[in-house]
């Protein structure tokens, strides 16, 4: 991220973005720990939760996560990038 080399990235899942608009209100998005320092990090975590999801994988959606940095002891938290996870291709 610009001259800052990368230090303690986490990633945050949008739980909220699975979900219809009126069910969103009740789920709280998940985040990882934040990781070693060091000049490649890796984040090795499991997440597990349970929401509602539609039987034909046509109508389900996709996970939205974003992977951020914390610096200076988590003053900042710039975001470094965004992915999907396709559930409905997993699932099925």
């Amino acid at each position: 991220m610009g001259i800052l080399p990368v230090k303690k990235a986490f990633i945050q899942f949008n739980l909220k973005s699975l979900v219809p608009p009126d069910l969103g209100a009740a789920i709280e998005n998940i985040k990882t720990q934040p990781g070693p320092a060091g000049a490649n990090p890796t984040i090795n975590t499991c997440i597990r939760f349970t929401l509602p999801l539609p039987g034909d994988p046509l109508y389900c959606p996709k996970l939205q996560c974003s992977v951020y940095d914390n610096i200076f002891k988590s003053f900042l938290q710039p975001l470094l990038g965004v992915f999907t996870i396709p559930i409905g291709e997993i699932l099925h």
